[in-house]
């Protein structure tokens, strides 16, 4: 197994880079000769020959014997005695930060647990305990258990679809659950510019990191400009980042190519926002179908619109979701068609997480 060898001084610092960028294995550093250390790199790694590694060179050795299988086999003697049902039996991990919901007698253990987490998760820097979402971006309240490095923040970086984005999951919404409803749209916004002929220009306004963009900034001659944004300041500040790195050495121009910071029902009072929408995306679950009169200004009237969003129902209107859609688009002077309203998920035992889309024509 290919082992980065460096002195033994330098290892921690290696570590770090190679969890950072994703290319350590998790069979531990290996002891070789003359005080060095070999850091296991698993198949993401560059090659031995790339300029990444300096003068340090890549040796071929066996790799150190599988460690414990599961975190809980890191946890004291006397802890791993107590019955496994008090632990946690999920977590999620975005980018190096981990979250985990600690109740009960767990609780009382939790500083023990997030060691052991920490050492069974090389590639994890942070554990956070999740005590829920609140406040007016509903946005999860993170409490730091156990760093690697010593920092506390929880902006991190995540990979999806090949594309790097910031996230913050202790000050912005992001799920990467929503990833093939990403793809999905992808398809749809590909399908419906075929139909229209030319480039699209795109409206988010409840864009978050931008988890939407990337798939389409990166099919080449999809758009030709955007207007994204979102009311929380610091999805904004890494929206904006995100989009300086996925727009950044692109032979197209974006035309708009505007970022906003303001709750979306006051998009339609700028001239620069309205009547510009070929494709417009809203994802605000809770508040989505009445949002929708106010967006319909940003739609630009001179060509067919796409309208495609999320919403959370009571499961009981389902069927009663698509005459709705219709009704507000014919009452925003369009006609609706294409038009269709799917369950994607379970929410609650009443309510479910739906998609809902239409193509609009305009009288």
């Amino acid at each position: 197994m290919r082992h980065l060898s460096v002195p033994s001084q330098q290892t921690e610092a290696w570590l770090l880079r190679c969890r950072r960028e994703g290319w350590l294995a998790d069979t531990g550093v290996a002891r070789l000769e003359d005080g060095r250390r070999g850091i296991p790199l698993n198949s993401n790694a560059p090659p031995e020959d790339d300029a990444v590694w300096g003068d340090f060179p890549c040796v071929d050795i066996e790799p150190n014997a599988k460690g414990p299988t599961h975190w809980r086999e890191r946890l004291p003697p006397s802890l791993q005695a107590l019955d496994e049902a008090i632990w946690p039996s999920a977590y999620e991990i975005q980018g190096d930060v981990l979250m985990v919901k600690v109740e009960g007698e767990a609780a009382t253990h939790e500083q023990a647990m997030a060691d052991a987490m920490l050492a069974q998760l090389p590639n994890t820097r942070l554990i956070c305990a999740d005590e829920g979402v609140e406040g007016d971006f509903r946005v999860r309240n993170l409490r730091v258990l156990a760093s690697r490095d010593g920092s506390t923040t929880t902006r991190t970086t995540v990979k999806e679809h090949g594309s790097i984005m910031w996230v913050d999951p202790g000050e912005v919404y992001f799920s990467a659950r929503l990833s093939t409803q990403r793809q999905e749209t992808h398809q749809h916004i590909k399908s419906f510019r075929e139909q229209l002929g030319k480039p699209l220009v795109l409206a988010d306004p409840y864009a978050g990191v931008g988890p939407s963009l990337p798939l389409l900034i990166n099919d080449e001659g999809l758009l030709s400009g955007y207007i994204v944004g979102d009311l929380n300041p610091v999805a904004v500040d890494l929206l904006r980042m995100n989009l300086d790195a996925w727009t950044r050495g692109k032979d197209a121009t974006f035309s708009p190519a505007i970022t906003v910071c303001q709750d979306a029902r006051t998009w339609k009072s700028a001239p620069e926002n309205r009547g510009q929408a070929d494709v417009l995306l809203v994802n605000l679950p809770h508040d989505s179908f009445e949002h929708l009169s106010d967006l319909f200004p940003l739609f630009n009237r001179t060509n067919p619109s796409l309208l495609r969003g999320w919403a959370i129902v009571e499961r009981a209107s389902l069927p009663q979701r698509k005459q709705h859609l219709q009704e507000l688009v014919r009452d925003a002077g369009g006609r609706p068609s294409d038009t269709f309203v799917e369950e994607v998920k379970g929410f609650s035992s009443t309510r479910c997480f739906v998609v809902f889309q239409t193509v609009i024509a305009w009288d």
